[in-house]
């Protein structure tokens, strides 16, 4: 996420090269991270974490329990910074508020990001929506959710029994239908983009979570909604929150019936 000249990452669980090559892509380096906000201590959240801080002198922020947790790996950061619920962490003009949410390791962490053209929700691994990250999504202009599996393709996928009932479960990820759920009764009013991440690559297919969410957009009239899936082999293009805050600005009570390509995204 960027604001002006601050930068800051939500965990790293790319390889060092792979995160290189992607801010590359950006036009950026390393360097000009200002800190990596670390959600839980799961490789696939802080694999290169240690080797960005080390190599360039990152910040990681993390709570105590997940630290505590990361193991082995935990000796690569050189500059902890830690993290409590509830209490707000400041780059420049974005303030991060973490806020627990339910999965399988210590402490796992959403983030709600306030900033001067309105509020980002982020939450990846989340095992059921609580009435708390709903509470913290409201009022919030975009909104990073986890859209891990589709129900049925879960239910006949090849992992273990054991492996599929963590996932479906509590404490595991939510599927495409809990995300249209959550549109269906608890989208914002404000909500004008919603980014689908974390997707399985073998209990999920893009188009089939894209419209689980378009279709529970459409039937509760919320066309003005933009609907991005987050690609694991390529960066996600940049949400420019100040166009997003314009439009909705200018965006008349009742209209309703705007396409996806109405929006002005870069």
């Amino acid at each position: 996420m960027t604001s002006d000249n601050d930068r800051v990452l939500i965990d790293a669980g790319l390889s060092y090269r792979a995160i290189q090559q992607r801010l590359d892509s950006l036009g950026l380096t390393a360097d000009a991270l200002r800190a990596v906000l670390i959600t839980h201590a799961h490789v696939d959240h802080v694999r290169s974490a240690g080797m960005l801080s080390r190599k360039h002198g990152i910040p990681i922020y993390v709570t105590e329990a997940t630290r505590a947790a990361w193991g082995e790996g935990a000796k690569k950061v050189a500059d902890w910074k830690f993290l409590l619920p509830g209490r707000t962490v400041a780059f420049g003009a974005m303030q991060f508020v973490p806020f627990g949410v339910c999965h399988d390791a210590d402490d796992t962490l959403g983030f709600r990001v306030n900033t001067p053209d309105g509020a980002i929700g982020f939450a990846t691994d989340v095992g059921k929506i609580t009435e708390d990250l709903i509470s913290r999504f409201a009022a919030c202009r975009v909104l990073v959710m986890e859209s891990n599996h589709a129900v049925e393709l879960l239910r006949v996928s090849p992992y273990a029994a054991s492996v599929r009932s963590r996932i479906a479960g509590d404490d595991g990820h939510l599927s495409n239908e809990d995300v249209a759920t959550f549109v269906r009764d608890h989208l914002g009013a404000d909500v004008r983009c919603i980014v689908l991440a974390h997707l399985s690559r073998v209990n999920n297919v893009p188009e089939i979570a894209k419209m689980s969410c378009l279709d529970a957009l459409c039937a509760v009239g919320r066309e003005d909604v933009r609907v991005v899936v987050a690609d694991q082999d390529r960066p996600t293009p940049t949400i420019d929150l100040a166009s997003l805050s314009r439009y909705s600005a200018r965006l008349a009570p009742t209209q309703s019936g705007l396409t996806q390509s109405d929006l002005p995204f870069a």
